[in-house]
């Protein structure tokens, strides 16, 4: 079964309900009711016959088939060119272009083999040009060649239209489905790149928890050695294992989220950088060429070894994508305020290459590692295109814990003065 009642069918639902059907059914019934009045108006000339009953039937017969003209194209012109040629054998006056064309057009749209649909339509061109030869176009005063070539250029035309129609078609689905395929390139992109930021963030997290892990090992068995000659030192040894396993807690059940590849080889036990190396980081962007300060306000501290970690992972990424995007002349600021609930980390520059290679890409895999380290956290994250020029990458992070610590304000001085020197 096939035409709009298996569309219909295949489709569950009530005829009443697709409107396609609505519009084949419309076309079809337009195009007769035409072709009937062209062939009741049509003057007999001599020798020729008007129309009857026969002549009737073909043309509703002809005009009917018309509304499988997607579904079974070729099939309507073979209906549609068998009633043409007896309908014009039979001495009867009109050319009935009207059901004609509607054919040849569908099966230069409609029909899915191309080579199926040339030669049916070539064959099809000749049967109606022999048939109208023998037929209309065979006068008694001679052959109407002016009219034959009007009606071989009609037909031709008609079907060459349905070509170019098609052609632009494809090119517009082809387009749209490169598109398609182009977008889902990216997003797996997006996302293998994401996966690979996981795996690695879990690697780094795990000489985190390694590290914690360690230290209540060493303080446990000092803690079992003087319990009973000292026990106040050892309620303070058990009072530090207890701040490192609630620490080491807190980072595993932000890491519960994070999938590690299996397939990763055993990662690194080096230390892992913290808050303290930022400087050296600045130093390194300073060396390759991007002059950069660094300014640290609040009162300094020392925070938790994840946040420490995702920090200075924050403020590598930020300097790298200055040092990809901002340009030769590009130069950098890193902020970072220790707020009394949130550690703020912003990287601006002044270049001109990253609002808009970063900007119009939707970011890099640089800052899609950002926002997920923000993300674990449970913090805020932002990052585009300045006013005036230039690129802003903030990220805000709730942390818990003070100590002091003045370790980092005497290496951000002298990462500066390292800039100043590299900026004269």
């Amino acid at each position: 079964m096939s035409g709009p009642l298996a569309r219909v069918l295949s489709a569950n639902r009530p005829w009443f309900q697709d409107r396609r059907v609505f519009v084949d059914l419309a076309f079809a019934g337009f195009i007769t009711v035409l072709a009937l009045v062209d062939v009741v108006g049509n003057d007999v000339s001599a020798g020729q016959q008007a129309p009857d009953f026969l002549a009737f039937a073909l043309v509703l017969l002809a005009g009917a088939s018309l509304v499988w003209r997607r579904h079974a194209p070729i099939a309507v012109l073979t209906v549609v060119t068998i009633a043409m040629v007896t309908y014009w054998l039979r001495d009867r006056p009109s050319f009935l272009a009207l059901i004609g064309l509607p054919a040849l057009y569908a099966v230069a749209v409609h029909c899915d083999n191309r080579r199926r649909a040339w030669t049916a339509a070539g064959l099809s061109i000749i049967v109606l040009m022999v048939g109208a030869g023998a037929s209309i176009l065979n006068l008694p005063e001679g052959f109407d060649y002016p009219s034959a070539v009007s009606m071989l250029a009609y037909i031709c035309g008609g079907f060459a239209v349905g070509v170019v129609i098609r052609n632009r078609e494809r090119i517009f689905v082809d387009t749209k489905r490169r598109a398609e395929v182009a977008e889902a390139d990216r997003l797996a992109e997006a996302q293998r790149a994401v996966a690979e930021e996981r795996s690695r963030i879990a690697r780094e997290m795990h000489d985190v928890v390694a590290h914690g892990m360690s230290v209540i090992a060493v303080q446990a068995t000092a803690a079992q050695e003087i319990v009973h000659t000292d026990p106040e030192k050892a309620a303070e040894v058990l009072s530090r294992i207890e701040n490192v396993v609630r620490e080491s807690l807190s980072e595993m059940r932000r890491m519960l989220g994070v999938l590690r590849d299996s397939d990763e080889p055993t990662s690194s036990l080096a230390p892992q950088p913290r808050l303290g190396d930022v400087p050296r980081a600045v130093a390194q962007s300073v060396e390759s060429g991007v002059p950069t300060q660094l300014e640290i306000t609040g009162e300094e501290r020392d925070l938790a070894p994840g946040v420490e970690l995702a920090a200075f992972r924050i403020v590598q990424e930020a300097l790298t994508n200055v040092r990809k995007h901002g340009g030769r002349s590009a130069s950098a600021v890193v902020r970072i305020d220790f707020g009394d609930d949130v550690l703020t980390i912003e990287v601006s520059d002044d270049g001109v290459g990253a609002s808009t290679a970063l900007s119009r890409s939707g970011g890099g895999n640089g800052l899609i590692g950002i926002r997920e380290r923000v993300d674990i956290y449970g913090g805020e994250f932002s990052a585009g295109p300045e006013t005036g020029g230039g690129y802003v990458v903030r990220a805000v992070l709730p942390v818990t814990d003070a100590r002091a610590r003045p370790g980092v304000a005497a290496a951000s001085s002298q990462a500066n003065e390292a800039s100043l020197k590299a900026t004269t």
